[in-house]
């Protein structure tokens, strides 16, 4: 064997093989890694947005604590902007909006609500709609809540909050008394529940 190639015992078990004969000499390996795959890769992007979600939520904190403490103006945000494009160049989300969204999100949700779940685990141009659509913090969080639930796109989310969707759900089971005659509505609750 040359010096420059490897057996398999050498070789990493996440290592990922050019070699198209690999999965015909072990396909019970193949399936072990892609299995690992398929698991971890979902896990791994929902960490890495429930961090970010945390470091947008800390960022805005420490925005409106000096905005508090400095009387920030519109023309600081514009320089933090610069500054931030300028350390770093290949990222995106520092324009004055966001930033202005970023310093919304941490006003509109308390710290300890920011890191649990269901609001860790949304997207974060979710929260920009929750915070945009709903001014009220416990629609926003049954809305944030029912998203995760029903894993609902931001577009899907929009148009629930839009049709006043809080409105209609369990109307169908607690109308009776509204839609009814009286002694009807009176033998309708509880039909719903099973025996």
């Amino acid at each position: 064997m040359a010096q420059n190639e490897a057996d398999d015992s050498q070789v990493p078990f996440l290592a990922v093989s050019v070699d198209k004969s690999a999965a015909l000499r072990c396909p019970q390996r193949l399936d072990v890694v892609s299995a690992w795959v398929q698991t971890c890769r979902p896990r791994a992007v929902v960490a890495a947005n429930q961090e970010l979600v945390a470091t947008i939520w800390s960022a805005g904190a420490e925005n409106l604590a000096r905005q508090d403490d400095e009387g920030w103006v519109a023309r600081v945000i514009d320089g933090l902007t610069s500054d931030l494009k300028k350390r770093f160049p290949d990222a995106r989300g520092f324009s004055p909006r966001n930033l202005e969204y970023i310093g919304t999100f941490a006003a509109g949700w308390p710290e300890d609500a920011i890191v649990q779940a269901p609001l860790a685990q949304l997207p974060w141009y979710h929260h920009i709609a929750l915070l945009e659509k709903l001014d009220s913090p416990e629609l926003r969080l049954w809305y944030a809540q029912t998203a995760v639930d029903q894993r609902w796109s931001r577009n899907v989310m929009v148009h629930h909050i839009e049709g006043q969707l809080h409105h209609r759900v369990g109307r169908a089971l607690i109308n009776f008394a509204q839609t009814l005659p009286p002694a009807e509505a009176e033998l309708d609750v509880g039909s719903d529940e099973e025996p």
